[in-house]
């Protein structure tokens, strides 16, 4: 068993702490000139509030991490995924999910003033791709096919690589292309304030400006509990009904054994 850092190992940590406090902090300066929450900010409070997802998250992807990453102390909300969470996830989850949404949001705003393409589908179309290109890179190629992280179970036909240690779901691409998709339309679709629809919307239900500021950041964080809520469910369902099946039998990580198949 393995219990020493690879340089990548090593580089995705480091994009999961600097990249998170990066954004967190690029937000905050961003809020503090123009006087209410940035959209980068709330995006951030969203990502990290539901990152204790990721842990059943995990055990419904067979999602495997290698025994020499940090992981979460035992306190850890529904810690399900086998071997521990990884420390990295909380502070990862913001760069995860905010870096291809900056991206979406930025490429959907200039395609849209280019081509005099309609703002909001062409926000949401370019996010889902924006999503989908970047799971494909961090999680199945860095990832899975690097050795970051593997998934010891897939669904048959619907996975690249199936059944070698390097498999990778093509659905999570998909699901993670729909949370960024979300994510790329409130950074890119602003009115002249630079408020989002959920900031024009708690205006209208909160009297002072700091109650307004309150409501929009619970409303993004029931937001995306309910986003990754929507896209895990699927996910779920076919772990606990058995049709997540195929995969390797030879162990992920030397000396760690697989996650047991369930439904079986």
């Amino acid at each position: 068993m393995s219990t020493e850092l690879t340089p990548l190992m090593e580089a995705a940590i480091g994009f999961a702490y600097l990249g998170g406090f990066g954004f967190v902090a690029i937000g905050v300066i961003l809020s503090v000139r123009r006087r209410r929450p940035h959209p980068l900010l709330l995006v951030c409070i969203s990502a990290i509030s539901f990152s204790w997802i990721e842990a059943p998250y995990d055990w419904a992807m067979y999602a495997q991490f290698p025994p020499a990453i940090p992981r979460m102390p035992s306190w850890w909300p529904l810690d399900m995924t086998w071997g521990g969470l990884p420390a990295s996830v909380p502070p990862g989850y913001i760069s995860y999910f905010a870096l291809p949404a900056v991206i979406g949001a930025a490429l959907g705003r200039r395609l849209s003033s280019r081509f005099g393409w309609r703002r909001p589908l062409t926000l949401l179309t370019v996010g889902l791709l924006a999503g989908f290109l970047w799971a494909i890179l961090f999680n199945a190629i860095i990832g899975a096919r690097l050795g970051v992280f593997h998934y010891g179970r897939v669904i048959p036909g619907l996975a690249l690589s199936e059944g070698t240690k390097h498999q990778y779901p093509l659905y999570d691409a998909l699901a993670m292309g729909v949370q960024v998709m979300v994510f790329t339309y409130l950074l890119g679709r602003t009115d002249p304030e630079g408020r989002t629809v959920i900031d024009m919307w708690a205006d209208t239900k909160a009297k002072t400006r700091p109650g307004s500021w309150l409501i929009s950041a619970v409303a993004i964080v029931v937001l995306g509990h309910a986003l990754y809520g929507a896209v895990f469910a699927p996910h779920l369902a076919t772990k606990l009904s058995g049709q997540v099946t195929s995969g390797p039998t030879e162990e992920l990580f030397e000396g760690v054994p697989n996650q047991p198949l369930h439904g079986r």
